[in-house]
């Protein structure tokens, strides 16, 4: 019994060992092709915009174009459907928003995947404010007179959010139930469509994503009464946070992460974490990443899947207790 143990435990290390030099091998031969760089919504938009700026350092880095390849749908779950089923030998990526990773499951029950289990976590890439944002037409400049006023015009409220789902769909959702006004979530192909429509005073209010908020205030369209930071944005920072206006737990910011398939190499994720920690450093990438109303992030792959854990839990909860549905 004791030489059979003895043999037992010389095999598993040897086949230990088998499997370090292979996945060694892997990860000194990669990227031998082209890699896919997914991207859940349409192009123009800030997963877009971050997903090439890593893409381009990526390539240099690592001697391979990193190709990135928009495919819309579903608040991005048609693309994790392509993640999912790839190889996980590290040529295919995923720049997700929230909405796939922390509430696509539980609103879509037809899913073929559960990102939960399909996608293995690289980083945070950027984090930044979403900003309660009102039409240049609504008669508020706090947040308070927002509120009084959208009571007092029960059942003529829009509010409007690049997709179902979308984290600035679910904030808004968070946001009004918590006040107690009634609105009409109109939800928009992504964030061009929902820009169109902010644009066309479809719809009265929304969080926005910092870089398309920006362009709407310049252009005259809409009014900042909020960031969700726990600090002021430093673009905007006559604003207050939620915070500042009686809002209890009040600090969600937006962000956009890495993922790969499930069962990629940890020499491959590791590799990927380490070149965006170099690329994110370099004060080029900071200023344009800062431009867009984001700061770079770069969480080690355990920090990303604790903090994507929490995130599904607290946003299944606000799904549950609103009953979204997808439309």
């Amino acid at each position: 019994m004791r030489g059979f143990r003895l043999l037992s435990a010389v095999l598993a290390s040897g086949l230990a060992a088998v499997l370090a030099g292979a996945a060694s091998a892997v990860a000194d031969t990669w990227p031998s092709k082209p890699v896919r760089v997914l991207i859940g919504f349409a192009p123009g938009g800030p997963t877009d915009v971050i997903g090439r700026l890593m893409s381009e350092h990526l390539g240099k880095a690592l001697g391979q174009p990193f190709v990135v390849e928009p495919r819309p749908g579903a608040s991005g779950v048609v693309a994790g459907q392509i993640l999912a089923a790839a190889p996980p030998d590290g040529h295919t990526l995923y720049v997700i928003s929230s909405a796939i990773v922390a509430t696509a499951k539980v609103l879509y029950a037809d899913m073929t995947y559960d990102p939960a289990t399909a996608f293995q976590p690289v980083t945070v890439l950027v984090r930044g404010p979403l900003i309660l944002e009102v039409a240049a037409t609504v008669p508020a400049t706090t947040v308070a007179e927002f509120v009084a006023w959208a009571k007092a015009n029960p059942g003529k409220l829009n509010h409007g959010s690049p997709g179902v789902g979308t984290q600035s769909h679910l904030i808004a959702e968070l946001f009004r139930a918590r006040l107690g006004f009634d609105s009409t979530h109109i939800p928009y192909r992504g964030v061009g469509a929902f820009a169109q429509g902010m644009m066309q005073r479809e719809v009265h209010w929304a969080f926005d994503s910092a870089n398309t908020a920006l362009q709407l205030a310049d252009g005259g369209h809409v009014r900042f009464l909020a960031v969700t930071t726990a600090a002021r944005w430093p673009a905007r920072p006559e604003v207050p946070t939620l915070a500042e206006t009686g809002q209890a737990d009040a600090t969600l910011p937006s962000w956009f992460g890495l993922v790969v398939p499930a069962g990629t190499a940890r020499m491959i994720v590791d590799r990927l974490h380490q070149e965006i920690v170099r690329a994110w450093a370099l004060p080029e990438n900071i200023a344009r990443i800062r431009s867009l109303g984001f700061e770079p992030a770069s969480p080690t792959p355990e920090e990303t899947a604790a903090f994507i854990a929490r995130e599904r839990e607290r946003w299944t909860a606000v799904i549950r207790a609103n009953n979204i549905k997808p439309e």
